[in-house]
């Protein structure tokens, strides 16, 4: 069960594949974008850089006066209007963001000195509360008894100050990569998730935000979607919307007779409504939630949920999906169901902008080596359309965050 989440790159297909395409429409309205101007900024790290674009209605984007800028080893990163946040495992870093898009360093601590006994490495996480007024970070990505995440306010120079550390811990995820922490609408509730590696039990954390922003934990949800006889749901990542609701990707265990282990696979999308304590309940089911192939037996990698509340994406290692979100109704599927969108591709990373842009982050391994890029897609209710450009190369891509101009 501890290799459910591993990444393995190398399973990835050796040849890119034909990128599926859907869609012919324009995904907003020009009578509420200003063509004339950017819709978004984004900011994409790499082993070297941090890469900034503009990025126009039409879903092209072009180089912000700079970039690439030589800030390196940025693994995670958050942004406000006016500051852009990143980590390395080492440093949080603020960096202000001038009025063309362009950023420079402003200052950086080292939040180890912040993190409790029971770490067992520091995580790389960053996330802006919806206020921005707060910075939560990942302290740790497993550990007992470890302050999972801290918190910093964000001051108006865009230096942090240290308010606490939340609680809460994942003692045996699943998951090989750090668990990222997922906000959600009326800045109270917060939420990561795993899979227990010791019990096969998928595991909700639930964190509130205090009234000075500090971030503590709440309780765990254990209730998965309900399965057919015999076999049983573990939970993968999870993605709040701007309301309460979360979407999240679940795998299929089945246990097998005379201790011979379980049988995972495949992969679904749920949806979890959350009360005003933070209680989660869901209607998804066996018989109601649509399927990922993208995800397959190996999990979903990644998700996230458009602005607009509309959509989802979940990302896996064989390209990604984009379905309909429903709030407190199970997702479904366009109809016709879309294909696989980057066949082939290892997705690491999505962002939205609200001109309904959404940006994927992706890896092909061939020849040895790990080919990384970054594409944009236009997605309105007809589908999802690829933005001339995409996908576009950029070496060692890390991560990537939008700032949404219009």
């Amino acid at each position: 069960m501890g290799r459910r989440f591993l990444v393995s790159l190398a399973l990835l297909l050796c040849a890119e594949a034909t990128l599926a395409q859907v869609a012919t429409t324009s995904s907003t309205s020009t009578s509420t974008i200003d063509t004339k101007l950017p819709v978004a900024y984004a900011y994409v790290s790499s082993t070297h850089y941090i890469h900034a674009y503009k990025v126009w209605a039409n879903g092209t984007y072009t180089s912000i006066t700079g970039s690439p800028f030589p800030f390196a080893g940025t693994r995670k990163m958050s942004v406000t209007k006016s500051f852009l946040f990143g980590a390395d495992g080492t440093n949080l870093v603020s960096y202000s963001i001038h009025s063309n898009g362009s950023i420079s360093k402003l200052n950086s601590i080292k939040p180890a000195i912040y993190q409790s006994v029971g770490c067992d490495q520091a995580g790389y996480g960053t996330q802006v509360d919806y206020s921005q007024a707060t910075l939560y970070y990942q302290a740790c990505s497993s550990g007992f008894n470890a302050n999972q995440y801290l918190s910093f306010h964000i001051q108006s120079n865009g230096s942090l100050q240290f308010l606490g550390g939340s609680g809460g811990s994942i003692s045996a995820a699943t998951q090989g990569t750090p668990v990222d922490l997922t906000k959600m609408g009326g800045n109270v509730f917060a939420f990561d998730s795993y899979c227990d590696d010791e019990t096969d039990q998928g595991v909700i954390q639930i964190f509130k935000r205090q009234s000075n922003g500090n971030l503590i934990f709440y309780g765990n949800d254990n209730h998965m979607p309900a399965a057919a006889p015999g076999s049983a749901f573990c939970m993968g990542p999870v993605a709040a919307d701007s309301s309460n609701h979360l979407a999240a990707a679940v795998f299929r265990i089945d246990s097998q007779p005379h201790d011979a282990g379980y049988i995972y696979g495949p992969s679904f999308l749920a949806s979890y409504t959350a009360d005003a304590n933070g209680n989660l309940t869901t209607t998804s089911n066996v018989n109601n939630m649509p399927s990922l192939p993208v995800a397959g037996n190996n999990g979903a990698n990644t998700l996230s949920i458009s602005p607009d509340t509309k959509y989802v994406a979940v990302g896996g290692n064989n390209g990604f999906q984009v379905l309909h979100f429903n709030g407190s109704n199970p997702p479904t599927n366009f109809s016709p169901a879309l294909p696989a969108l980057l066949p082939g591709h290892y997705i690491q990373k999505f962002g939205w902008d609200k001109a309904h842009h959404l940006y994927v982050l992706s890896a092909v391994y061939g020849s040895g080596t790990y080919t990384t890029y970054l594409s944009v897609f236009n997605v309105n209710s007809t589908g999802v359309q690829k933005a001339s450009g995409s996908p576009h190369y950029i070496a060692n891509l890390t991560n990537i965050i939008v700032l949404s101009l219009q």
